[in-house]
């Protein structure tokens, strides 16, 4: 019997992929893998870091697009995660810095430059590197997953959520900045840009990913969310 299977039973990646034409094959080698590693992901199994990025360069498409992310916070609730005092800190103060950055608030609003955004966001990367660097580096037992670590959760935020996006972005805003004419106010410069609304979008969609990773750093270091009492835009 034949199983034909509809597109919503088919990994994301799959789907877009056959979308542009494109053979297991063709992706395997403009990846840098082998065929058997693109059928693994396209049932499920998540690639290494490094393939993702290279997939979401070859299709233009984020992670989450993908289907190649996985929500922190679901992860922490399966796992048995036992931080010591020093990662629970590390972790209480990355999920501060997370929740009072500025798109993290504002959007939803139509308020606020989407240069002040992207700066925001950028700034993280510097932060936690400073709060991974007093951390120091983490121990496992040797029956640990490497995954249970504040120190690998902050990684794959900034290189997986963060990067891919900024990568994208923070260019072609600063080109089109640069030819702001001196009689245009800055704000009215950047409202005018035919990719304001695609920049704004791209930016609330990144937006629950990040809180999800919010959700891990709190549960990580033993305390309530502090986004928990924010209401729910609609």
């Amino acid at each position: 019997m034949v199983n034909h299977s509809s597109s919503s039973d088919q990994a994301p990646l799959a789907l877009a992929r056959k979308k542009r034409g494109w053979t297991q094959a063709y992706v395997a080698e403009q990846v840098d893998v082998s065929i058997d590693a693109v059928r693994r992901w396209e049932s499920g199994r998540i690639p290494y870091p490094s393939s993702i990025q290279k997939l979401c360069r070859l299709f233009a498409m984020s992670p989450q697009e993908l289907g190649l992310f996985q929500d922190p916070h679901q992860r922490m609730a399966t796992q048995a995660w036992r931080p010591d005092e020093a990662e629970k800190q590390a972790a209480w103060e990355i999920h501060v810095e997370l929740v009072t950055r500025v798109p993290m608030t504002i959007l939803e609003d139509d308020r606020g430059l989407l240069h002040e955004a992207l700066t925001s966001f950028y700034s993280l990367f510097q932060t936690t590197r400073i709060i991974l660097r007093q951390l120091g580096p983490f121990q496992t037992p040797p029956d640990a997953e490497p995954e249970r670590s504040v120190s690998f959760l902050a990684v794959r935020m900034l290189n997986l959520a963060l990067r891919p996006f900024l990568s994208k972005w923070h260019p072609l805003l600063k080109d089109y900045e640069d030819r702001r004419p001196m009689t245009v106010g800055v704000l009215e410069h950047e409202r005018r840009w035919e990719q304001y609304d695609k920049l704004r979008q791209e930016m609330i969609t990144l937006r629950p990913t990040l809180l999800g990773y919010a959700d891990a750093f709190a549960a990580i270091a033993g305390t309530p969310s502090l986004i928990t009492a924010m209401p729910a835009k609609e």
